[in-house]
């Protein structure tokens, strides 16, 4: 499993704490499990859009960041290693 995937799983386990208190919380779950299958299957035409999906994302975590600070942690650091990985694919 990459570094990236753990991440993921991470903020998975984090935000499933907090399933019972919000539909939009499975929803992020289910968005993270489709993000994973996205990261396995980078290429030079998709990372633009999963770069923008993760950066909307960080975004909106941030209002959460006392309630889920690793994940908020964990998507910024996926958005830079995008950011890197963008370049090397370019």
């Amino acid at each position: 499993m990459s570094e990236i995937e753990k991440k993921i799983d991470e903020c998975i386990e984090e935000l499933s704490y907090y399933k019972h208190l919000s539909p939009e919380v499975e929803e992020a779950i289910r968005g993270f499990e489709r993000l994973k299958e996205r990261l396995r299957n980078l290429t030079r035409e998709n990372i633009d859009d999963i770069l923008r999906i993760v950066e909307l994302s960080y975004q909106r975590s941030q209002a959460y960041s006392h309630f889920i600070p690793k994940t908020v942690a964990n998507l910024k650091y996926i958005k830079e290693w995008l950011e890197r990985k963008r370049e090397e694919l370019s």
